[in-house]
């Protein structure tokens, strides 16, 4: 498929490209791609901003919409999809050689098949022409960290401000009632850590279905959204940009879901995110120097997993007020459609793998319980006929095969799920060996789960 990205209404596709979807990025009229971020640099009493962040922020957003709106169902095998985009940049010349190392990356990321084509572009997305009367000041700021309202960048906000740091926090709203939970994290910051600056930068950005030339809308679309995860971070990275190419941008998220390993072999084509794995962090840190992007871009949970995160910010008092609201689930707004459960939303289902994964990380928390008192067991009873414990289902499958697997065909797994230096594939052993432990410790509360992932099986390593 072939994808004709328009911005400013500038180019219409010329006939090399005349039989592509096309999707409008404009300010000021209908647009199929659309994004709030404009207002953030405006109140920053930013003109324009730099023009290669432009660039970096349109091919984030550009990809988002394509990952968004083009279902996979469209292509041979439902998943592998063949997309060819011609994306218009304002520094063609720093952007001119960056194709290839992009095809990869972002096949690395969304498990497509990518073809990128930049050409030149004169108008700009960010221009304006009258400053701004309401300012939004974060010059006080000295790094950058995403915020999305789950628990790890919650408590990646807590390490940075314990260690004495000013961050500006940048969250992307994906549904409505999630900013207000980030908002409120932020006020309880502001609070407990007065000496010390703390914003919240949250933006929004959606796509609709982009049209072909002779009118033709792209129909279906698609459920997951690898691409959004890289748009969160060129957003971060715009605002970055505009305090100066030395400010750090943090990611705050546990090794193990960074490494995505596929919980089932049937798994392989996981919807997880992969921004956070080493192979595509290093990929994409080239790229941004190879345009000159000086910006440094860590992730401190690298090698850490959920629980450790927790345990190392267990005892500070934003933790103990906030940690219960925060949103790890992977489907948070749909208890609004379940009349039989909680009807409040967003929420943590409890059962999905990130909820999993949540609630063995809060084993040493005293006291904490879901709002639901359903065990494991009887959650895969009332759900035999439906697709709601799916994930559960897989992860006592994992838990199975972890027991009969040693440290070797551990490794082996590890390497298949990126490139990896062999002092790298050490560390996330460790990490992925200590988070199925906590698993299994969550899961054989359960006598009937603890006979399923089968303890008699155990490990001799």
């Amino acid at each position: 498929m072939r994808v004709w990205i328009d911005k400013e209404n500038e180019m219409h596709p010329n006939a090399e490209w005349n039989d592509s979807y096309v999707f409008t990025l404009t300010r000021k009229k209908y647009s199929t791609i659309f994004s709030g971020i404009t207002d953030i640099w405006y109140r920053m009493d930013c003109m324009a901003i730099p023009e290669i962040y432009e660039d970096l922020f349109i091919i984030g957003i550009s990809v988002f919409a394509i990952d968004k709106r083009v279902s996979r169902r469209l292509f041979p095998d439902c998943w592998t999809r063949e997309l060819s985009v011609s994306i218009p940049v304002l520094q063609m010349s720093k952007w001119h050689g960056t194709e290839e190392y992009w095809n990869q990356t972002l096949g690395f990321l969304t498990g497509d098949k990518w073809d990128i084509h930049f050409r030149q572009c004169e108008k700009m997305y960010s221009k304006r022409e009258y400053p701004n009367r309401i300012h939004l000041d974060i010059k006080g700021c000295d790094c950058i960290c995403l915020f999305s309202g789950g628990l790890d960048s919650f408590c990646g906000a807590i390490k940075l401000l314990e260690e004495g740091k000013s961050p500006c926090l940048v969250g992307h709203n994906e549904y409505p009632k999630l900013k207000k939970k980030q908002e409120n994290f932020v006020l309880t910051f502001q609070e407990r850590y007065s000496n010390q600056k703390v914003r919240f930068i949250g933006f929004s950005a959606n796509s609709r279905a982009p049209i072909t030339m002779d009118g033709e809308r792209l129909k279906k679309h698609e459920d997951t959204s690898r691409g959004r995860s890289l748009l969160f971070l060129c957003a971060a990275l715009s605002i970055a940009g505009i305090l100066g190419n030395d400010m750090p941008v943090y990611i705050p998220e546990n090794g193990f879901i960074g490494l995505n390993i596929p919980l089932t072999n049937s798994r392989k084509g996981t919807c997880s995110t992969r921004t956070t794995h080493p192979y595509f962090l290093g990929r994409f840190l080239d790229i941004l120097h190879m345009v000159g992007i000086k910006n440094p871009i860590q992730n401190f949970y690298a090698y850490s997993t959920k629980r450790e995160i927790v345990n190392e910010v267990k005892n500070t008092e934003a933790f103990k007020k906030h940690y219960m609201d925060t949103i790890s689930c992977s489907h948070p707004c749909l208890a609004r459609y379940d009349k039989e459960r909680n009807p409040d939303y967003p929420i943590n289902c409890g059962y999905c793998y990130p909820c999993l994964i949540r609630k063995s990380s809060l084993l040493d928390i005293k006291d904490f319980r879901y709002w639901y008192t359903e065990s494991a067991s009887e959650f895969l009873k009332n759900n035999s006929n439906n697709q709601k414990a799916n994930d559960l289902r897989a992860v006592i499958s994992t838990l199975y095969r972890y027991k009969k697997i040693d440290d070797e065909g551990l490794k082996d797994m590890i390497r298949c799920s990126g490139k990896l230096d062999e002092e790298s594939v050490q560390k996330f052993l460790r990490v992925y060996k200590s988070t199925m432990e906590d698993l299994t410790e969550l899961l054989s509360e359960d006598d009937e789960i603890k006979g399923f992932i089968g303890e008699k099986c155990a490990r001799t390593d």
